[in-house]
């Protein structure tokens, strides 16, 4: 019994996580170094949660994820470059507690904005597009 209770708490799901994927008019390194400070400021938060991944210049992609005690990883932007300005980006979250569509939402309008905030400001209907 044990390992299914464990197998439901840990971390990012590729089939039920929320996620939302966005054009930007931003480069694959820029994306990386917004998505740093961000993670940094609001997903590392005050228990030290390391920050993994890093720039791949030979397939002009990055990552960047936060990984958790115990539940791996909590979120993760993945960028991948579609011009020399311009990126495809996948912005991933486990979906639980401080993990969910808020701080998706966030990490979305710093990556097109470039100004880290824990919270999203801006307006929207609904969170539809989150899940």
């Amino acid at each position: 019994m044990i390992p299914f209770v464990l197998a439901g708490c840990m971390g990012i799901d590729s089939k039920t996580s929320p996620r939302t994927t966005f054009m930007v008019e931003v480069g694959y390194e820029e994306v990386y170094r917004r998505a740093y400070a961000q993670a940094q400021r609001c997903w590392q938060t005050e228990t030290g949660y390391p920050i993994g991944g890093g720039i791949n210049q030979a397939d002009k992609t990055s990552q960047l994820y936060v990984t958790g005690d115990l539940v791996g990883r909590l979120g993760q932007v993945d960028a991948v470059s579609k011009s020399e300005k311009s990126s495809e980006v996948t912005v991933t979250v486990w979906g639980a507690s401080a993990w969910g569509p808020e701080a998706l939402q966030a990490m979305k309008e710093v990556i097109q904005f470039g100004v880290p905030t824990c919270t999203s400001y801006m307006p929207r209907d609904n969170y539809q597009i989150l899940k």
